[in-house]
C-alpha cells in the first residue's frame, strides 16, 4: 500500500482523496506529488516523504497517475542501482495506491525547491530525460535530511550500502 499525497491543484485533476489513508508499507513512505509546468511542457514532480527521492513523470496522463507511478519509480530505483529484491518490495507496495491530501509542509517545501531548480535549468531544454533529471535532483543536498542526499538516504532505507564521499562539489563523483 502506498499513499500518494497530492496538492490541491493536482487533486482537481486526479480525483478526490480518501479521508483517512492507511500507512504506506513501502520503505520510502508516503509520496507527495505536485504539477510542474515549464514553458508549454507539463510534468508531475513526486518526492518520497522519508528520503525526498524525486521522481519526474509526464503530466499529460494525470488521471492515471497512480497506475503509471510504479513504472517511473522502477526506472529511477534501477538507475540508482537498487538490488532487485529491494526494488520488488517497493514496487509491490506501489502496486496498491490510494490518493490523499498533503500533510507535510516540509515535503512540499522540498518539492518547491526542486521545481525552482528545474524551471531554471530547463529554460532552454526542449525535452529532458525525466529519469536522468530525477537522478540529478536526487544528488542535491536536502536540509530536512540533515547532512544527506536523497539518493543515499533512499539506498540506506532500502537496505543497500550507500555511503559515498561527496566532497564539497556534491556531485557524488569524487
Amino acid at each position: 500500500m502506498l499513499v500518494l499525497r497530492c496538492t490541491q491543484k493536482l487533486l482537481k485533476r486526479v480525483g478526490p482523496p480518501i479521508a483517512d489513508p492507511p500507512e504506506s508499507t513501502g520503505a520510502l513512505g508516503d509520496w507527495y506529488a505536485q504539477p510542474l509546468a515549464v514553458g508549454r511542457q507539463r510534468f508531475v514532480l513526486l518526492a518520497s516523504e522519508r528520503s525526498r527521492l524525486p521522481v519526474l513523470m509526464p503530466g499529460r496522463d494525470v488521471k492515471n497517475l497512480a497506475a503509471n507511478f510504479p513504472k517511473a519509480l522502477e526506472r529511477v530505483l534501477l538507475s540508482l542501482g537498487v538490488p532487485v529484491v529491494s526494488l520488488l518490495r517497493e514496487l509491490e507496495a506501489a502496486s496498491d495506491v490510494v490518493i490523499a491530501k498533503t500533510n507535510s509542509r516540509s515535503v512540499l517545501g522540498t518539492l518547491n525547491d526542486f521545481s525552482f531548480m528545474l524551471k531554471w535549468q530547463w529554460s532552454d531544454k526542449p525535452a529532458p530525460d525525466l529519469t536522468e533529471e530525477s537522478l540529478r535532483l536526487s544528488r542535491t543536498p536536502v536540509g530536512p535530511l540533515g547532512p544527506g542526499w536523497p539518493d543515499e538516504v533512499t539506498l540506506r532505507l532500502l537496505g543497500c550500502d550507500a555511503p559515498r564521499f561527496r566532497g564539497h562539489g556534491g556531485s557524488g563523483t569524487e
